[in-house]
């Protein structure tokens, strides 16, 4: 090999290396593919989803996506009852046209076996009305936990306590304890 055929086969050795190392730097930071991930970190996954992308963004598509067709939800704070996909789609949309700027915050998030626990701050503005009542342009800052339960990556059931007396005396539509009457 001549002087110039030994510098061109170095230079072609240092870039395949070159692109041997970013290629692997890419692998490294990419996020993991579900199929790479544990049942629970899965299901987190879509308990997170559940917040902030259907109820913060109202990305409706998502219901479909991450609930179960036999979906039960069980939440005694709230009149109305939801069965499957298309029954919370119908809630989604009727609380983000109360509270258009609704947004979740999620706090802690907790997986096992089936089960996600998530504890999350909603915040909104009563612009439209909330409830029927009148809207007081007041902001309210409500703290929830729920529960859901998974079977074949889909929430099968959930759960929620939320202080909805603290949203209603955010809002002005009942006297906050101690308060002057």
């Amino acid at each position: 090999m001549t002087g110039h055929e030994i510098k061109q086969a170095s230079r072609l050795r240092m870039k395949v290396t070159k692109s041997i190392v970013c290629a692997g730097f890419a692998v490294m930071l990419a996020p993991l593919p579900l199929y790479g991930q544990t049942g629970a970190e899965q299901n987190k996954i879509a308990a997170r989803r559940w917040s902030e992308e259907l109820w913060s963004r109202g990305n409706l598509a998502v219901a479909d996506e991450i609930i179960d067709a036999d979906y039960v939800r069980h939440d005694p704070g709230d009149p109305f009852p939801a069965r499957g996909p298309e029954d919370v789609k119908r809630i989604v949309m009727m609380l983000r046209t109360m509270l258009p700027d609704f947004h979740i915050e999620v706090d802690a998030m907790i997986a096992e076996g089936d089960y996600v626990v998530s504890r999350y701050t909603a915040t909104a503005t009563d612009t439209a009305g909330y409830m029927g009542r009148p809207a007081t342009g007041k902001s309210i800052r409500t703290a929830a936990i729920q529960i859901f339960r998974f079977s074949n990556g889909k929430i099968v059931e959930s759960w929620a306590a939320r202080d909805d007396l603290g949203t209603l005396i955010q809002l002005g539509h009942i006297p906050a304890p101690n308060a002057k009457r």
